[in-house]
């Protein structure tokens, strides 16, 4: 910090008193070209003084100020550049000589497109800093004079050298007798040495590990380091850069229709009680959590749930939604939230995990996984409530890049809605074979209202005892329905809704999970053929086939293939869909956000909702354009589709 007072200043900081700040025209700062020099700048996670000693280091650090030039001349992107190595230590030995497995170094590359930094030269009275704890911020502040100010640009920064790697373990094998070998030997490229290291191993050594019991160490070192014997690992850390952790947006936040995300009210806890295993000895919980009905008694007489204002009426609007879910569970004792959430009215929803905690438990595994099951209720009592097991299914990724196949993929439905039965599921999260559902977590009685379903359902022999995987289902007729469900939903998705009858009379009438498991039949001359010939794809039994790779039906071109081949449209639907897993299992969280009053939540957008309208201009029709501005614009919307015929992509003109 220069303190001349004798240097003309580039540029004067003076204020704008209050009375001149409305005249017309305004006082404009004046323009200066910058014609100064450029300079490169080099980073380091270290604390370097302006000591020339201390600047030494850091270079010597770096391998030279040489080093550091060639690593300021590399261009091309970050993967191509050789980047400039930094050793935290000086990497030689107390005799002087270079130690080969010191450390390994953090290397530090260009940055590319970085903007241009200016260095100012700020000149103030000597003291002023000593005066204000060394803040220059502060420090201009308590300038009273403007004329006391002086800021002079000096150069700028075009050039940068970062490190972002994570440094790598050191390990110091100064005073370890292997290394100190390798090092003479190796480390010094002269061939007296490296003849005296080859004949100081014994040949055919059956025992080696004795001669470590025979090495003379150093102990009168402090860190005598004797437990690498061995050189260490090129590189100990998994990974040069910190992981990236996936981030999610605080679930509470409100966005206004202004544009300004919010987070109001206060968090209060459900105490949603879990049940983490499916063994004989689980006890299966009859009541809600010991504080939960605590606090809920106590809001009994207070009339104010704890935790939340009056104004809230937070318990008011608990009281009516748990009313509902009573009769609601009394219908039916499991439900998924997703359902539920277009029963319970808007006005009370931000209640719902309160009083599902109040009423119900959840498996985090097994059949009835992520469902919501009246307090008391064992699902592994009766048969009866194999109909609630749920099935997960999922759409092809490479599918859903298909403009056609979005078009037929219906939009989730928001995080509150009205069902369009009253008081029951939308029938919109049911499976027909008519429409793709809402919803792809599927409880199994919202999948027989399609007819093949349906006959697979009736003919069910149900297990002696529920198990972990299939509940109170054979595996085979949960295949069955998962095969139809999956063949079906990836001709919906694609437009088709004229299903190959053969195809799901044969999935109808499949014997075994696999194909692959089907015995295989021998031919005349004894050998094996490979083929299945049990069961063909109408279902039929010991059909005439080609030896040849996949059997051929003979009616209307039904292919079905040998093996574990499972390609039906594409539509994956043996593994849960990670999406509505996910979404499933964010009511996990302890956490609720209760509004500060009853009116808080009115012009409110959710951001949730938010999200799930995903909108991507190149693949969107003319319609799907036409809406989206009539949200923000509903006048100019009407005159565009009255006028226009449509739109077209600009890299298409």
């Amino acid at each position: 910090m220069s303190t001349d007072s004798t240097e003309e200043p580039l540029a004067t900081l003076s204020a704008i008193s209050d009375s001149t700040a409305d005249q017309t025209p305004p006082v404009i700062a004046d323009e200066y070209t910058l014609d100064l020099p450029r300079i490169p700048s080099l980073e380091l996670p270290l604390n370097v003084s302006t000591k020339h000693s201390s600047i030494r280091k850091a270079m010597k650090m770096c391998g030279g100020i040489e080093k550091v030039k060639e690593a300021f001349k590399e261009h091309g992107p970050i993967e191509s550049q050789n980047g400039l190595e930094l050793y935290l230590n000086d990497g030689y030995d107390r005799d002087g000589s270079k130690n080969y497995f010191n450390e390994h170094p953090i290397i530090g590359k260009r940055v590319p497109f970085r903007d241009e930094s200016v260095i100012l030269k700020v000149t103030m009275p000597k003291g002023t800093l000593a005066k204000n704890n060394n803040s220059v911020k502060c420090s201009i502040s308590s300038l009273k004079d403007s004329n006391e100010l002086r800021v002079t640009p000096v150069t700028i920064v075009d050039n940068t050298i970062k490190f972002r790697e994570m440094s790598d373990f050191q390990i110091k094998l100064d005073n370890v007798p292997s290394a100190k070998e390798f090092e003479s030997s190796f480390g010094s490229l002269k061939w007296d040495n490296f003849k005296s290291f080859v004949n100081s191993v014994p040949d055919n050594d059956s025992q080696p590990q004795e001669n470590i019991a025979n090495l003379i160490l150093d102990r009168s070192v402090i860190i005598p380091g004797t437990d690498f014997q061995l050189p260490p690992p090129p590189k100990l850390s998994m990974v040069g850069f910190p992981l990236l952790y996936k981030y999610k947006a605080n679930p509470f936040a409100k966005k206004k229709k202004n544009g300004v995300t919010e987070v109001k009210g206060t968090y209060i806890k459900n105490y949603q009680l879990f049940v983490h295993d499916l063994s004989d000895k689980t006890v299966i919980p009859f009541q809600a959590h010991e504080q939960l009905l605590e606090d809920f008694e106590a809001a009994k007489k207070t009339k104010v749930y704890p935790g939340t204002k009056r104004d809230s009426k937070f318990y008011q609007s608990l009281e009516e939604c748990l009313q509902i879910l009573k009769e609601l569970f009394a219908k039916r004792p499991i439900w998924v939230k997703r359902h539920l959430d277009g029963i319970v009215p808007k006005k009370v929803h931000h209640t719902i995990k309160i009083a599902l905690a109040l009423i119900s438990y959840r498996f985090t595994m097994g059949p009835w996984r992520n469902t919501y099951i009246k307090f008391g209720l064992d699902p592994r009592s009766s048969v009866k409530y194999a109909q609630y097991q749920t099935e997960y299914f999922k759409i092809e990724r490479k599918l859903l890049s298909s403009p056609l196949v979005k078009k037929n993929v219906p939009k989730p439905p928001p995080l509150v809605f009205e069902s369009n039965t009253p008081g029951d599921i939308d029938d919109r999260f049911k499976f027909d074979g008519k429409r793709v559902p809402w919803y792809l977590m599927l409880q199994i009685d919202l999948l027989v209202g399609e007819p093949n379903i349906a006959e697979v359902f009736n003919n069910v022999q149900y297990l002696d005892k529920a198990n972990e995987l299939t509940g109170w289902f054979k595996e085979l007729d949960l295949v069955k329905m998962r095969r139809i469900v999956k063949y079906e939903l990836g001709c919906m998705v694609q437009g088709n809704y004229e299903y190959n009858k053969y195809k799901l009379k044969y999935y109808k009438t499949m014997l075994f999970v696999k194909e692959s498991m089907v015995p295989e039949s021998k031919n005349a001359e004894g050998g094996n053929t490979g083929v299945n010939t049990n069961t063909d794809a109408d279902g039929d039994i010991n059909m005439d086939v080609s030896t040849e790779g996949p059997l051929k039906a003979a009616t209307e071109g039904a292919d079905i293939t040998t093996g574990d081949d499972d390609d039906d449209n594409e539509a994956i639907t043996e593994g849960p869909d990670d999406a509505a897993l996910e979404n499933e299992e964010m009511d996990t969280d302890l956490n609720l956000n209760v509004p500060a009053s009853i009116d808080e939540e009115g012009d409110d957008v959710d951001a949730d909702e938010e999200e799930q309208d995903s909108f991507d201009i190149k693949t969107a029709s003319f319609q799907d354009i036409i809406d989206r501005i009539a949200r923000l614009d509903p006048k100019t919307a009407e005159t565009m589709k009255r006028e226009l015929k449509g739109f077209a992509n600009e890299v298409n003109l």
